[in-house]
């Protein structure tokens, strides 16, 4: 992945290497680091390696403060919480060779943008028949159409070769339930891991097995739980 954004630890001033901590949150283990001055929370939370395309996919969860400004904040380096001060989050998606950017609320991500950064769409209700048209229009093939219904809010992301769905909570078990009603049982060979340590709550289809590459993960959160599917499979018009 590509780190427009991140500082590498070894590129600190000793004064601020000093002040950047691994903390323990919800047996989930984040790094904080700085970046011109500010903290930021980086927690890997999946990392996937397969045979075919899209051959890597990477999941990572980032936290910081801004300011009633939209300014990034560096409370822990530079400055004290002040009233308006807010938490932020976005998840950064390495799906491939391609590496964007998704916010979890409507507001500008700054300092986490890139030009590539898809559009964000929210939505509610049935998630079941949303995911599963999402997946038929990659090409995905499910074995029945009889599926449970899963009430649910989420964020939503197009790209050319991907759809990704960022849930409000944690619905790993439903949608788990979901996929093998509609696909059968996940692939076993495919196995993820957390980069930041801990356990990966993921589980991976294939083209062979569905006609797309599915990924479902839980990602734990000090803020709030959620959980990602992300869809690989034949292009479709983004715009």
């Amino acid at each position: 992945m590509k780190r427009d954004f991140l500082s590498p630890l070894y590129l600190l001033a000793p004064s601020l290497l000093a002040t950047c901590l691994t903390c323990q949150v919800s047996a989930q283990v984040y790094l904080q680091a700085a970046f011109d001055g500010h903290c930021a929370c980086y927690f890997g939370a999946c990392s996937t390696t397969m045979p075919f395309a899209p051959y890597q996919f990477n999941l990572t969860e980032i936290s910081w403060g801004e300011d009633s400004n939209g300014y990034a904040t560096g409370e822990s380096i530079t400055r004290e919480a002040a009233p308006g001060d807010i938490t932020r989050q976005c998840f950064e998606m390495a799906i491939g060779s391609e590496d964007f950017y998704i916010p979890l609320d409507s507001r500008p991500v700054q300092p986490y943008k890139s030009r590539d950064d898809p559009p964000i769409v929210k939505g509610s209700g049935d998630f079941a028949s949303v995911m599963t048209q999402h997946s038929t229009n990659r090409g995905g093939r499910a074995i029945t159409n009889t599926l449970p219904v899963i009430q649910a809010s989420w964020i939503y992301g197009l790209r050319t070769n991907e759809d990704i769905f960022i849930l409000e909570g944690d619905h790993f078990v439903e949608v788990q339930n979901l996929l093998e009603h509609a696909y059968g049982k996940p692939d076993g060979a495919i196995h993820s891991f957390a980069p930041s340590g801990g356990n990966c709550c993921s589980i991976n289809y294939t083209p062979a097995q569905i006609g797309v590459f599915l990924n479902l993960t839980r990602a734990e959160d000090f803020l709030e739980d959620r959980t990602i599917i992300s869809i690989y499979g034949k292009g479709v018009a983004t715009k």
